[in-house]
């Protein structure tokens, strides 16, 4: 009797002891880390793409294997492990002010590997991943059952979910009526793959980060006449994607092929709407040269309007006017101004526009209305109001408005601390204001560190980057893809009364400010778009 009760005592103990090594649930995007209840259904529309985030609890770091099966034909499957990144809890602040803060450290769930092993890689007792499904166009309605089976060291723990598809089909994504624009770094990457700039090896990378932006229907290349947006440090000629040279007459030359090799890639990936071009007025107001006689890159600082400033850019203006025009990319090419002085950026618009009327301007910013006659593309912070006849004014022209968020916005945001439906609710509220889309000033502005840590010494973590190295994405960017099927929803019942009315709810200004009512509206515009 005695051994018979120990044999029972040790198997249930044993048993206990198996089933405590790894356990696991879906969770939501809404309340993220809850566990959802078993055969929970996700509602999706025939031809979406479906993303499930479920958790993992293991009691050892042994790798994890994984199978997903859903109950239906021609379902594409995608495993993806979200490794966690290294971030602070800096929103609002910006530069000096977190160069001399003190901000909470916190372990974010950010970056998106798909793995190809049916191997899941534990590295911490709780871990985080999603399934990723894209369902036919041609699937029938009706509820699938979907099991994800998990085995570690000989346990088995099986996560049960049920896809409700319902009767209606969503459009093509390149019908999406909707524009993103994200700034690009093409010296980020080389600088982190220690590759020579504009090598062969670098064109293959920058090549991969247009396909990354045409998944979220980037329409904009960003160049730069210098090196990048902000040029922060002197670097080589040929680095430079417009070289500007000096010769010892005192005239200049320029050379466009870096620039054309540029624009010409971005388009063959389907990047082809707009150029914006960087540096007529950077922050620093630096300048650069090489000049020919002395061999070697020289820099001057000067605002625009100055003469000097005005004898170094006219013979450029009117040397990069020929050259665009001899491409037909004059019309759709973009000096972009970036937070800069109302006066200064009229002062520069009408003098380039004086030497040739056909340059374009984009602005990002505060709202002028002198400005805004003159901005083709004008990026608005979040929380401006543009008041309906401004916008139609603006409409009138064929002017592009967009809205954006950056470094001192806490909220609504996309960071790595930020609500993720933080995500939905701002690319819902840009298409509630009537704009044609939004913009963020860095897709790719990496650290050495960025594969683990995310923290800059001015910056909140995840401002300045939404994908990493490796072909890998962020969460927040599968967001974005999900959100943007969210508005190509909205284009399908945009006639419905009760669309307009829930995207006219979006643009209450309150709920810049309250995250609870947010997340209450990012939710019944979802629960509304799949009903």
């Amino acid at each position: 009797m005695k051994k018979s009760l120990l044999i029972l005592v040790f198997w249930f103990i044993k048993v206990i002891t198996i089933e405590a090594q790894v356990t696991g649930f879906f969770t939501s995007f809404e309340d993220f880390g809850v566990k959802l209840s078993n055969n929970t259904e996700f509602k999706a529309w025939q031809n979406e793409t479906l993303i499930l985030p479920f958790v993992i609890n293991a009691d050892t770091i042994n790798s994890l294997n994984f199978k997903v099966s859903v109950d239906a034909k021609n379902v594409k499957t995608e495993f993806v492990q979200l490794h966690l990144v290294e971030g602070d809890l800096s929103a609002g602040n910006c530069g000096q002010a977190i160069s001399d803060g003190v901000f909470e450290k916190k372990m974010f769930p950010d970056r998106a590997e798909v793995l190809t092993n049916n191997s899941f890689k534990v590295i911490t007792t709780t871990s985080y991943g999603l399934v990723k499904l894209v369902l036919p166009d041609k699937l029938k309605s009706g509820k699938y059952p979907l099991k994800l089976t998990l085995s570690q060291n000989g346990d088995v723990q099986i996560l049960n979910a049920v896809i409700h598809v319902i009767d209606r089909k969503l459009p093509e994504f390149s019908s999406l009526k909707y524009e993103i624009d994200f700034w690009q770094f093409p010296l980020s990457i080389s600088t982190y793959y220690n590759i020579a700039p504009y090598s062969t090896k670098h064109w293959d990378k920058i090549a991969l980060m247009f396909d990354e932006l045409k998944t979220i229907n980037q329409g904009v290349v960003t160049t730069s006449i210098f090196y990048d947006l902000y040029n922060t440090s002197v670097k080589p000629l040929d680095q430079m994607m417009i070289q500007v040279c000096k010769k010892e007459d005192g005239s200049f030359t320029y050379n466009y092929s870096l620039f054309e090799k540029y624009v010409e890639l971005a388009a063959s990936k389907g990047i082809s709407k707009e150029i914006a071009v960087h540096n007529l007025f950077p922050w620093n107001l630096t300048y650069f040269y090489f000049d020919e006689v002395d061999g070697e890159i020289k820099s001057f600082e000067s605002e625009p309007g100055s003469q000097v400033y005005n004898d170094y850019w006219a013979p450029f203006l009117l040397d990069f006017a020929s050259f665009l025009k001899s491409k037909n990319w004059m019309d759709k090419t973009v000096f972009w101004i970036d937070e800069r002085d109302f006066t200064l950026s009229e002062k520069l618009i009408k003098y380039v526009k004086d030497i040739d009327p056909s340059f374009k301007f984009g602005y990002s910013g505060r709202f002028s209305q002198t400005l805004s006659e003159h901005i083709y593309d004008y990026s608005l912070s979040s929380n401006i109001i543009l008041e309906p006849e401004q916008l139609l004014a603006r409409k009138s022209k064929g002017y592009k408005t967009t809205l954006y968020t950056s470094c001192y916005e806490v909220q609504p945001n996309m960071l790595l601390s930020s609500n993720y439906n933080d995500v939905y609710f701002l690319v819902m509220l840009s298409k509630a204001q009537g704009y044609d889309g939004m913009l963020r000033w860095a897709f790719n502005l990496w650290s050495p560190q960025i594969m683990k840590s995310a923290l800059f010494s001015d910056l909140p973590s995840g401002d300045s980057h939404i994908i990493y190295p490796e072909e890998q994405v962020s969460l927040r960017y599968l967001l974005l893809v999900d959100a943007l099927e969210e508005v190509l929803k909205t284009q399908v019942k945009f006639k419905h009364e009760e669309t307009q009315q829930l995207l006219t709810a979006h643009t209450r200004y309150f709920l810049r400010n309250n995250e609870n009512e947010r997340n209450s509206m990012v939710r019944a515009m979802k629960n509304y778009l799949n009903d």
